[in-house]
């Protein structure tokens, strides 16, 4: 039967989406909506492979989910504000000193 052993769909953040995308394109041409996922992907992915990761290692230690921090990384807010609104679909809240943590962490990659 089709799709019967088919998984949970993992999230990838924007870097580990353009690395999948740029695979696929040297093995052959992609179709349009891989293109056009492709060309938004380029624009936004902020961060090379290997800081996102050590980026999302540091943000799960902070408390945040594997999925939020994946979600962090693609927006990487620069407020609180920002980041607050991020936040909001954790199940659990963030005081301030938490919160100033996680931007000061962020900061630090933006460089």
């Amino acid at each position: 039967m089709i799709g019967k052993n088919q998984s949970e769909p993992e999230p990838v953040s924007a870097v580990e989406a353009l690395e999948i995308l740029e695979e696929r394109k040297k093995e052959g041409e992609l179709g349009f909506e891989q293109e056009r996922a492709y060309e938004d992907v380029k624009k936004f992915a902020r961060l090379g492979k290997e800081k996102a990761s050590k980026l999302e290692k540091e943000l799960i230690e902070l408390g945040l989910s594997p999925k939020l921090a994946k979600k962090v990384i693609d927006i990487m807010p620069i407020n609180d504000l920002q980041l607050k609104q991020v936040l909001i679909f954790e199940k659990r809240s963030f005081d301030d000193q938490a919160i100033a943590k996680i931007l000061e962490t962020l900061n630090a990659y933006r460089k």
